[in-house]
């Protein structure tokens, strides 16, 4: 569309769209799996989304494209909460790390680069991609719907049937079902009494309205910087591919290192740890810049880039297992899907933050790392999570759930 000179700003305005996209889904769809069910919400916004990305390929206009792109967005936001949410609640602790650090996102990005090396058109790249995804649909009749979701709706047998199959999935001793069935009862006579929950019960609370402030700002910073450090590779010294497939492959070690220590240290210290690592390297690419003039300095700049991408991406993994852990059972959707929608954000103050380096190549890196570093601090002050149940429920008093969902039923005798 020769999107070129004065319309050359056309593209980042149509990215900054699609992530406004994500923002309107994560807020809408945190509702809805709510009411709905995570797995039936999943998987319509799941095959909408494939249909909406491969029609976007025939786009004959480049207003009709940035359209597309802000339904394709809000239907990536609504997936990626289900999508995150979803497994942790089939999980005892100590797979909950493991669950929410799977790199497929990595490899994803990683193989992404290789595809568009083959594919130059943009149109065929997204008709393959989109096509690709199909084989997922069928995972519905593989994947069954949040037993906890279930047991806090009050539906008794729909449970029931849930748990039954991963007792034997998993080859374990049923467990006591007459006493689940006991305390799911007692928890269906409490839903029936409870009101209806919002996203002003994440502030219920001042400790809880601490920690929701703290992980919305966590999930900013960590989308605001991932993106950013994205967006700019076409900046950095090198094949533009190339640096695209580097970037990806780089978040994998720091994923393992997050399944490694999360349980061993905590959540917090997990968080900050990288956080402070991704804030240190952003900021040493400002003082190579001021210091370094040589003709290794655009390498080196590449190396301290990556590094960096490489403490956001397992920050930010480490933040979504901690935000999920953070949130009862009631709001959890709602409390991260409150997080993605700063994290979108995030996402469109990105691009806006590379055009800086228009000014001086620098700027980008050095707001990267003030926000990444200033995030470690913060996480410092949060509540550790490690090792606990799953909060269900929200005590008025004080920022102390009850969990009788974990505590009463043997759910780890499924798994």
């Amino acid at each position: 569309w020769n999107l070129v000179c004065n319309k050359s700003m056309i593209p980042g305005l149509i990215t900054s769209l699609q992530m406004a996209g994500v923002m309107i889904g994560a807020i809408i769809t945190g509702q809805l799996a709510d009411y709905f069910g995570r797995r039936k919400v999943l998987f319509i916004e799941f095959s909408l989304l494939i249909i909406f990305w491969f029609g976007s390929a025939f786009s004959n206009s480049w207003q009709l494209y940035a359209a597309l792109r802000v339904i394709i967005g809000a239907l990536v936001g609504g997936t990626l909460v289900v999508n995150f949410v979803l497994p942790l609640e089939f999980v005892t602790p100590a797979w909950r790390t493991f669950c929410g650090c799977i790199g497929f996102w990595a490899v994803g990005l990683a193989s992404l680069a290789l595809w568009a090396y083959l594919m130059h058109d943009w149109r065929y790249l997204t008709m393959a991609t989109s096509l690709a995804s199909i084989p997922l649909l069928f995972t519905w009749w593989f994947i069954p719907e949040s037993p906890r979701w279930l047991i806090n709706r009050g539906r008794l047998e729909e449970a029931d049937q849930v748990l039954k199959s991963m007792a034997v999935c998993n080859k374990r001793p049923v467990p006591d079902f007459d006493r689940l069935k006991e305390c799911m009862m007692n928890e269906k006579i409490r839903r029936q009494e409870s009101k209806k929950y919002t996203y002003w019960h994440l502030f219920s609370s001042w400790k809880l309205t601490k920690g929701t402030l703290i992980l919305m700002y966590s999930w900013f910073v960590s989308s605001s910087v991932y993106y950013g450090l994205n967006f700019n590779t076409k900046n950095l010294s090198g094949n533009r591919y190339l640096n695209v497939f580097i970037s990806g492959l780089v978040e994998i070690p720091a994923l393992i290192l997050v399944v490694a220590v999360n349980n061993k240290i905590g959540r917090r210290k997990t968080v900050a740890m990288l956080m402070i690592i991704a804030g240190i390297f952003c900021l040493s690419i400002l003082v190579v810049d001021l210091l370094e003039k040589s003709e290794t300095m655009p390498v080196l700049i590449l190396v301290l880039a990556m590094i960096g991408k490489s403490g956001i991406a397992g920050g930010w993994a480490a933040v979504q297992v901690f935000s999920a852990e953070t949130f009862p059972t009631v709001v959890r959707n709602l409390g991260v899907g409150a997080c993605s929608t700063f994290a979108r954000i995030g996402g469109i103050v990105a691009p806006q933050l590379v055009f800086l380096g228009e000014v001086w190549k620098p700027i980008p890196f050095a707001v990267f790392g003030v926000l990444a570093f200033l995030c470690g601090l913060l996480m410092l002050f949060m509540i550790e999570t490690v090792g606990q149940p799953l909060p269900d429920q929200i005590n008025k008093s004080q920022y102390k759930t009850t969990s009788q969902l974990e505590e009463d039923i043997p759910l780890s005798n499924v798994l």
